[in-house]
């Protein structure tokens, strides 16, 4: 398994990826989560195997304020950054277990930390809040969180330390 920064060929397995993860809430166009990696493209990721399949992916950029971006809405231009925010980070289901979102995350924080940044927020849905706390988020209390992103969903934070 490599990790690498997400290319042309790789949005195949991404969509297909999100095409298992997020029955619940739906899915984003390709336009959407293209728009991630033109904000950001040192904190989009994805997972390959040896023979480069897309195991997993992860999708990361620059945000500020107290209210995280909208689904299914391409990024607006980023002027200023506070924070990072995860937009999504998926495996898909054959390869779950074997470490792969942790790695994933352990290479963002890695990123963050060299550039700086000293907090990535996240929006935790379907049910995801326990795998976010095991990994150091906690939930911002009062958070306000548009309901495109599902039933239960909650905005969670983590401070970096290096």
């Amino acid at each position: 398994m490599k990790i690498q920064e997400i290319d042309g060929e790789n949005w195949h397995g991404i969509l297909e990826i999100q095409g298992e993860a997020y029955q619940e809430i739906g899915l984003e166009d390709l336009e959407v989560l293209k728009s991630k990696l033109a904000a950001s493209p040192n904190t989009c990721f994805v997972s390959l195997s040896d023979q480069g399949t897309v195991l997993g992916y992860l999708l990361a950029h620059p945000w500020n304020g107290s209210t995280p971006p909208k689904l299914f809405e391409p990024l607006p231009d980023i002027t200023a950054s506070e924070y990072l925010y995860l937009h999504d980070m998926a495996v898909n289901s054959q390869s779950k277990g074997q470490g792969i979102g942790r790695a994933m995350f352990e290479e963002l924080v890695g990123v963050a930390l060299k550039t700086g940044i000293q907090e990535i927020r996240l929006v935790a849905v379907q049910g995801s809040g326990s795998f976010w706390s095991f990994l150091g988020f906690r939930e911002i209390p009062g958070a306000t969180v548009c309901s495109s992103y599902g039933e239960n969903a909650v905005l969670m934070e983590k401070v970096l330390t290096a």
